[in-house]
């Protein structure tokens, strides 16, 4: 009972946020993914601008311009391959320089490059983790998935289907998503308070796996929390689709905001 009600505390405290510490969080955020579509869009761009040049080419006549066009094929393939690469560094360091200095942010600490060097190499070393927790979200949502098949031909009704669909997602799924995002951020929240990588995946096991039925009562709030701005932001869809795109953006880029300073709060006490 007692951690139930420190959660509640906790959840309250969550909303009495320094305003402009949370802005900074917010707008880095903003930023972030501003410069990341812009890149993805230049990438795109510059991949249907190649692939034009490409367009028509016929490697099954053998003329005077097979060499040419064989050429042509292997210098649009060698330019994806290099782009491709440039694109997954360039948002590698952008998601970490401005990840490091939301986490500086929230934990009140100073952003300087011998953290953002650490920070790099503890990204790199998430890597592999990123990828286990990938596989097993990827498993959720085709269990999830099996689940409202088997619902929809059960016969039942529509009404009953989609609550007890709402439940499970609410209650269950999207829960079990967001400890799988929590898991990364907890280790930026260890990693940004001691600057000690090691140290940062040892305390984050040790509260995200040995102590994981903690976390369910913080990710179930936050689960609820989600479902309940996805209801306020339904009414948006009667504006353009523009529009409605922009503010769900808005809308996910505060909630993803509150959701850091809610998790460091809630590890800060366990």
């Amino acid at each position: 009972m007692t951690y139930l009600n420190n959660q509640i505390n906790l959840f309250k405290k969550s909303f009495k946020l320094d305003k402009k510490r949370f802005g900074l969080v917010w707008l880095f955020d903003f930023i972030f993914v501003i410069v990341s579509g812009v890149a993805l869009f230049l990438w795109i761009l510059w991949l249907n601008s190649s692939a034009s040049k490409i367009q028509g080419l016929d490697l099954t006549v053998v003329n005077e311009n097979l060499v040419q066009e064989l050429a042509a094929l292997k210098s649009f393939y060698y330019g994806i391959l290099i782009c491709s690469l440039l694109l997954i560094i360039f948002l590698f360091f952008a998601w970490s320089f401005f990840q490091g200095f939301i986490w500086n942010t929230i934990l009140k600490k100073k952003f300087d490059l011998d953290y953002f060097k650490k920070f790099l190499l503890l990204n790199l070393a998430c890597i592999p983790l990123s990828i286990i927790l990938f596989f097993i979200a990827a498993i959720c949502i085709g269990f999830f998935n099996s689940i409202f098949l088997f619902f929809s031909t059960t016969g039942l009704n529509t009404s009953i289907v989609m609550f007890i669909l709402l439940i499970l997602f609410a209650f269950i799924f999207l829960p079990i998503m967001l400890y799988l995002i929590n898991f990364i951020l907890i280790l930026y929240f260890y990693f940004t308070k001691k600057n000690k990588i090691l140290d940062s995946f040892k305390n984050t096991f040790n509260i995200a796996v040995k102590k994981i039925h903690l976390l369910y009562i913080p990710c179930l709030i936050m689960s609820l929390v989600f479902v309940l701005l996805s209801v306020i932001t339904i009414p948006l869809n009667i504006f353009p689709e523009w529009l409605t795109s922009l503010f769900s953006l808005i809308f996910l880029i505060f909630y993803a905001a509150w959701i850091r300073f809610y998790i460091a709060a809630v590890i800060a006490k366990s």
